[in-house]
Order: structure tokens, then C-alpha cells, then sequence
């Protein structure tokens, strides 16, 4: 269902905040947000370094493909036997199908669209006298994650939001999206009925591509702003959704984790704590690590994207806890781990914090080096790589700066990454003048 760092390909792109990204460190939108029971790491929220004068610009490196993490994806692909359709709902969805399960240069979107919405409005008409039908059936609620899913690649955000916004209410009604509470105590009961479990997890993942998908569309209004003054308060408000939808997230998250794992110290005579351990043995069976860190990931990134820091930073570090550092030595997590390390690299630039931003750059790349051929630790090699010259520079390290610009240019430019080699090539002729 959910998806998380899929290193499938070498150097697949997208639009969203997948591939390199590059992030000017200097405040942008804020928003509001309940972060649950996770403890802040640093306090610094200085926007540019305190003993330079420059704007430094970082990269931002994420997995190299399927890196929108926590998608639905599994459960938009399949909604149900096609035998629990009625005939002109199942012709429908074969005709959706024509135009949409093809490649990409093929796919008629708006067909598709089309088709999936007819066959949804069909099952909601019989759901109303037929219970096996009703609106928040697996196979009725799956085939709205696929609008959604669609509406997102045609570029409809509109729709897409309307479209997580139905699915939410469907699977939670009205009141269990306004409040995270009811789903923890719902999770923390046992006799919780697996499908009725499966279910908030569902939601979990909705509710994490509702806040994706207002935070792109609040970016796609930030950036028509210049020619469109009204475009910035649509960016703020879809921002400060963003940011709701993100707490509501990690408050569900983080206040199950924490009463599980108080429950199973109390369990064993120990005491209770305000913070779990974050060791990843310790969450409850039905979250997965992935899914954890995903949501922390997904999350973090937003924060940093909007300068708060001191929400980003703790978040990656308790991501980067439960992946252990990549201690175990397996290739997908030693390389997820240096995608973390990067952007923890990242919040010490941006906080002005640059023994940490080095500390955390040197770690990553050690990380890094170990897999080199592996799409993910390229990524965060070119970008450690560079930061790493960003933090010499701003300490007056010039030398070892040019040193570190250079290698991340010519890696870039070898491997075919034209934002990087640019950005490490505009550093080197800064450091010229």
C-alpha cells in the first residue's frame, strides 16, 4: 500500500519533490502544526549563517525514484473481484483501464478520468439501497484513491485534493478527520477488527497524500505569485493545510507509538517515559518502519522547504533512529540513511549550526561510498559532496571548499545530473572572483 525509497531505476525524475531539488536557505511560508510527543533536537532558527554575509544555497537530494513514499499506490491499483461489480460498472472500469494502464506517451488521462468517475457515481447510486456498495466498501473507497491518483498526474491538483478530501470522509467520516484522537484510541484497542484497522491505516496514507498534494499545489501558487498577486494567499492557505494534515499524521502516529510503547514498559516493570525509544523493534506490529519514517521524511522535508527547522530536524533524526543509521549494513537502508543524513546536513546549514552540518556530511558520505552504484547513494553523495564545500566555504575554508565543488561537478556532470553540475559549477566560479 504504501510506497518507500524504490531504488528501481538509475536516475528516474519527477515533479513533485522527488530527484534533486534545489532549496535557497532563507525563510519562506510557514504554517501551523501539532507535531504530537516528538521532543525538539535544536533550538538555532537563523535562516542564514551567522558569520557570512552570503546566501548559500544547498541541494536537497531524494531517492532516485518513488520517493512521494507513503502513496496509496498498492491500494489504488486494485479495488476489488471484478466479479462484485455490476456489468456496467466492471465496462466501465475496462474502458478506464484501456486508457490508463498503458506507458505513459500512450495514456489518454482524461478518458480514464472520465470512466473512473462515471463508475464511481454508478456505485454510489446503488450503495444508497445496497449495502454491499456502500460508500466507504474497500472497492468503492479504492476506486476513489485511483481519481485521485489520476486527477494527480494530469496535473489537477483541485481535483486531486477534492478527490483525498472524499476518500478521508468515506473512510473516517466527518468527525474522525477533525480529530486524530479518536483514530489512537481505535488503534490501541485489541479487539479492533483487522479491516477496521486496515482501514485507519488507509486513511493514514490518504490523509499524507492530502498533505502532499496541498503542498505542491501551495508551491505551484508561490510560484505564479509574481504575475498573480492573489496566487500568494491561495500558497499560504494551502500551505497552512499542508501543515495541518502533517500534524494530523504524526499526531496519530506519534500518540499510538507512545502509549504502545508505555504499555509494553509497564508491562515489563519499567517506567514510562515522554519520549519512546524510537528503537525500531518497539513500534506496534501494524507500522511498518517504513511507513514511519516515510510520514517523518515526507514531513521533515516540508518543514525545512518552509524554514522551520527546529520541526524538521528532530523528525529526520527519529527517521534516521528507527533506520538505526544503516548499521545493519543492508544496501536499501545504508543508502536510505545517507538521503537522511543529507538533509540533516541540509537544517545545520540552514540553522547556521555548521559543526553539525559537517559532522553529518561526513557521516552521509561514508555512508554513501559504500554503495556506489546504487542510484540513491549517488544521489546523496553529489549532494553531501557539495554541502560539504558549502560549510567549508562559510568557514573560511576556501581551498577545501573548490575541492569539494569540483568533485560534485564532475560526478554530476558524469551521471547526467544538469542541476547539480550547475549549481556545484556556479559555486566554483563564485570562489574565483
Amino acid at each position: 500500500m504504501f510506497r518507500y525509497f524504490a531504488a528501481t531505476t538509475a536516475r528516474a525524475r519527477s515533479t513533485s519533490r522527488l530527484g534533486q531539488r534545489v532549496v535557497q536557505s532563507r525563510r519562506v511560508l510557514t504554517g501551523t502544526t501539532r507535531v504530537g510527543q516528538i521532543r525538539g533536537m535544536s533550538t538555532q532558527q537563523n535562516n542564514s549563517l551567522s558569520d557570512s554575509n552570503v546566501r548559500y544555497t544547498i541541494m536537497a537530494v531524494a531517492a532516485a525514484a518513488g520517493l512521494s513514499l507513503f502513496g496509496l499506490a498498492g491500494y489504488a491499483m486494485f479495488f476489488g473481484p471484478g466479479s462484485m461489480y455490476p456489468k456496467p460498472v466492471r465496462n466501465l472500469l475496462r474502458e478506464a483501464g484501456m486508457a490508463y494502464m498503458r506507458p505513459p506517451e500512450k495514456q489518454d488521462l482524461p478518458k480514464a478520468l472520465e470512466c473512473y468517475e462515471q463508475a464511481l457515481a454508478q456505485l454510489d447510486a446503488l450503495g444508497t439501497s445496497d449495502s454491499q456498495h456502500a460508500r466507504d466498501m474497500p472497492h468503492v473507497t479504492g476506486l476513489v484513491a485511483r481519481v485521485a491518483t489520476v486527477c494527480t498526474e494530469m496535473g489537477d491538483l483541485d481535483g486531486a485534493i477534492e478527490a483525498y478530501n472524499d476518500l478521508l470522509e468515506r473512510l473516517l467520516g466527518t468527525d474522525g478527520m477533525r480529530d486524530a484522537t479518536t483514530q489512537v484510541r481505535r488503534l490501541l484497542d485489541d479487539s479492533l477488527d483487522k479491516n477496521e484497522r486496515q482501514g485507519i491505516l488507509r486513511a493514514l496514507g490518504c490523509a499524507n497524500k492530502l498533505a502532499e498534494t496541498y503542498e505542491a499545489r501551495g508551491q505551484r501558487s508561490k510560484r505564479r505569485s509574481a504575475v498573480l498577486p492573489h496566487a500568494r494567499a491561495a500558497s499560504t492557505a494551502d500551505a497552512d493545510m499542508a501543515a495541518q494534515w502533517y500534524g494530523w499524521c504524526l499526531q496519530l502516529v506519534m500518540l499510538t507509538y507512545q502509549n504502545h510503547f508505555n504499555h509494553q514498559q509497564l508491562a515489563d516493570n519499567k517506567p514510562t517515559t515522554q519520549t519512546p525509544s524510537f528503537d525500531p523493534d518497539t513500534l506496534p506490529s501494524y507500522f511498518p518502519v517504513d511507513i514511519v519514517t516515510s510520514l517523518m521524511y515526507n514531513a521533515a522535508t516540508f518543514y525545512s522547504g518552509n524554514a522551520q527547522i527546529e520541526l524538521a530536524e528532530p523528525l529526520l533524526q527519529r527517521a534516521l533512529d528507527l533506520m538505526r543509521h544503516g548499521a545493519d549494513g543492508d544496501e536499501t537502508n545504508v543508502c536510505r540513511s545517507s538521503i537522511l543524513m543529507s538533509h540533516l546536513a541540509n537544517t545545520g546549514v540552514m540553522s547556521g549550526n555548521l559543526p553539525a552540518a559537517e559532522r553529518w556530511s561526513i557521516d552521509g558520505l561514508a555512508l554513501a561510498k559504500r554503495f556506489p552504484n546504487n542510484a540513491d547513494c549517488l544521489n546523496s553523495f553529489i549532494a553531501l559532496t557539495y554541502d560539504l564545500g558549502v560549510v567549508y566555504e562559510a568557514s573560511g575554508s576556501l581551498e577545501s571548499a573548490r575541492v569539494q565543488y569540483r568533485q560534485a561537478a564532475e560526478i554530476a556532470t558524469s551521471t547526467g545530473d544538469d542541476d547539480a553540475a550547475k549549481l556545484a559549477s556556479e559555486a566554483m566560479t563564485r570562489l574565483a572572483r
